[in-house]
């Protein structure tokens, strides 16, 4: 998992010289206020003071539970993965001065007898005995922490020797442990930059003697973890104490920090539970570390330092436990999927477990070839062959869906070529099987595989550069199919089919099929241009609106503007459709759920609305609906 940290802050105060003015300027001079500023600024800065050799001991507990969403692919974008890590760490730490200079101190970072040592990252534990914990954090590691003049943390350096776990623990540590930017200043706001992400704090010393800074962390400014997503809100409370003794010596550091971000899903994008204690326990003065000691590695404290693989932290967090010989067992013993308890559970973990074991893929071989077998559980190997999508399970894919067992059931076989369609990344020996299965089809004049054929053909080149050999190929192939389908079903296929490439030829070679006489392929075509990527194709689609009269057709439409941007001329145009009573009876719900997409489309999606609500006859659902949609249009608009 890769951690970060995020913070930003906020501070203003009023202006109140005016009250004391008037005693100021007639009593004499008093050269005692300056005074005790000055004595108040030198007991600010540096937030720590340090001697060379002298290495300070402190306890500490650290409590750190964080969970972050990551962002999802195919059938499972709508349910993004949380990836969890978790760490609690008790023992010492030590921070010993190696140098100290006009422009600040170089202090040397270790941690020792750790009594409590618990690190999961997606459920996998990091430092399950004593032999991990001398493996990844052992006593003899160590991180130089740079500070400048005023204490503030500017770097931390390790030697490539530090084992990684350490690195991210050091790093972290220090970030939380050292502000970044200090001033010398009753009170002030900075941004700081941390593994988080970037965050507003508040900074304010407290006590006549400043023995104590205290640090509120008000906003995130950006979230790391949160990646490209939009973090529409947050809810961060966030204190940090900064105690010092009467020689200005670090005794304590205390920080409690609550981090909620969620997207505009309103799901939660990134998680924090963070508790960290330091408390002072010995010094003493130690011989220095041999002058040799080089840390060449160096990090500034936004740096993402984590070196275990986040993605491969998901998977095992996915499989939970599950390996491809339990797999395999449950396969094998299953009559048919329905037997499998919690099959969704079930295919999710394998799937996990055959990407962390690809070369393995090739066992699931022995179980499709096997005579009998259950056409379900062939569909669900494949299933779980096409989730795994890697190299090796691609291979196995085609091998499996050119075996002779595979047609055994011929109703399961056209569902069997249909999945590898549904490959996120097809390899280009995909396409030729692809091919091979659709000219074998038109040859045993084979319709039901033909088609099957088709589509996945039509899906798989979505994937290729729209310029590469493979995609013009293809598309190619589908063009002919739909120039030689006989019948409207056939030319309907074959428009759904080649609609699944979102090749740009969409606009020139299925619009033409809006005017057809059959419904039904006048609403593929408007299924294929969809994905048309032109803009021309929505204008088309609207056009098209103006004249259709067809029930199924028009739903067909509204549908495929559904998934389209649109613009306030094409809203003004759907306005202008709707308000003219040219939506067909019983379709209301799909004109709203076009209008629910446009919320902020002002005055057009407001009457579009308006003009649904009077419509007489419609569903009492669908029209409290539209009324809740009006009420929040309309407030958009100032009421």
């Amino acid at each position: 998992m890769r951690r970060s940290t995020l913070v930003r802050g906020v501070a203003g105060l009023g202006a109140l010289l005016c009250l004391g003015a008037l005693p100021v300027w007639l009593s004499p001079s008093s050269p005692s206020a300056a005074a005790v500023e000055t004595a108040q600024s030198s007991r600010r800065l540096p937030l720590s003071r340090w001697r060379v050799g002298e290495a300070h001991t402190f306890h500490l507990v650290w409590d750190d539970l964080t969970r972050v969403a990551l962002p999802m692919t195919g059938p499972d974008a709508s349910r993004p993965s949380l990836l969890e890590g978790a760490f609690h760490l008790d023992g010492e730490l030590t921070l010993q001065a190696l140098e100290s200079r006009a422009t600040g101190t170089r202090l040397r970072l270790t941690l020792q007898r750790l009594e409590r040592h618990e690190a999961l990252l997606a459920g996998q534990p990091l430092l399950p005995d004593a032999a991990a914990v001398q493996t990844h954090l052992p006593a003899t590691a160590s991180a130089w922490l740079e500070l400048d003049a005023r204490g503030g943390l500017q770097a931390v350096r390790f030697s490539e020797a530090e084992p990684p776990l350490f690195r991210q623990f050091a790093q972290t540590l220090a970030a939380e442990l050292f502000p970044s930017e200090l001033r010398d200043a009753a009170s002030w706001t900075a941004t700081e930059s941390t593994q988080t992400g970037d965050v507003e704090a508040a900074f304010a010393f407290e006590g006549d003697d400043a023995a104590r800074l205290t640090r509120r962390r008000t906003r995130y400014q950006m979230l790391r973890a949160a990646g490209g997503a939009t973090v529409a809100k947050q809810e961060l409370g966030s204190l940090t104490s900064f105690d010092r003794d009467g020689d200005g010596h670090l005794v304590a550091v205390t920080q409690d920090e609550v981090l909620d971000a969620m997207g505009v899903d309103g799901r939660t994008l990134v998680s924090r539970r963070l508790r960290l204690r330091l408390t002072y326990q010995s010094r003493e003065m130690r011989p220095l570390p041999p002058s040799g000691e080089d840390k060449g590695v160096i990090r500034t404290p936004s740096q993402i330092a984590f070196e275990v693989d986040p993605e491969m932290a998901a998977l095992k967090g996915q499989a939970d436990g599950m390996t491809v010989d339990e797999l395999l067992e449950t396969l094998e013993n299953a009559s048919g999927p329905e037997a499998i308890a919690g099959l969704d559970v079930f295919a999710r973990r394998a799937v996990a477990a055959l990407k962390l074991e690809p070369g393995r893929s090739q066992e699931l071989a022995r179980l499709f070839l096997k005579p009998g077998a259950h056409p379900g559980m062939r569909e669900l190997m494949l299933d779980l062959l096409v989730g795994a999508g890697h190299a090796q399970a691609q291979a196995t894919l085609r091998t499996l869906l050119q075996s002779p067992q595979a047609r055994e059931h011929a109703g399961a076989y056209v569902m069997m070529v249909q999945r590898a369609g549904f490959l996120t990344k097809p390899e280009p020996e995909t396409g030729v099987m692809l091919n091979g299965l659709l000219g074998r089809a038109k040859a045993e004049h084979d319709v039901p595989v033909e088609r099957a054929a088709s589509y996945a053909l039509g899906a798989w080149s979505s994937h290729l550069r729209p310029d590469s050999a493979e995609a013009r190929d293809a598309l190619r192939t589908l063009e002919n199919g739909l120039a030689q389908a006989t019948g409207d079903e056939a030319r309907a296929h074959a428009l759904r089919a080649l609609g699944g490439t979102g090749a740009e030829r969409l606009v020139d070679v299925a619009s033409p099929h809006l005017r057809a006489e059959s419904p039904e392929v006048r609403s593929a075509a408007a299924d294929a241009l969809r994905r048309a990527p032109q803009e021309l194709a929505t204008r088309l689609m609207l056009d098209a609106l103006e004249t259709e009269t067809d029930r199924g057709v028009q739903r067909a439409l509204l549908d495929a503007l559904n998934t389209r941007p649109l613009d306030a001329s094409a809203l003004e145009h759907l306005r202008a459709w709707v308000v003219a009573g040219r939506l067909a009876a019983g379709e209301e719900a799909a004109l709203v759920a076009v209008a629910a997409q446009h919320l902020d489309g002002g005055a057009p999606v407001f009457q579009m609305l308006q003009a649904l609500a009077l419509r007489p006859g419609m569903q009492g659902p669908t029209r409290a609906h539209v009324l809740s949609l009006m009420a929040q249009v309309g407030a958009q608009l100032g009421g």
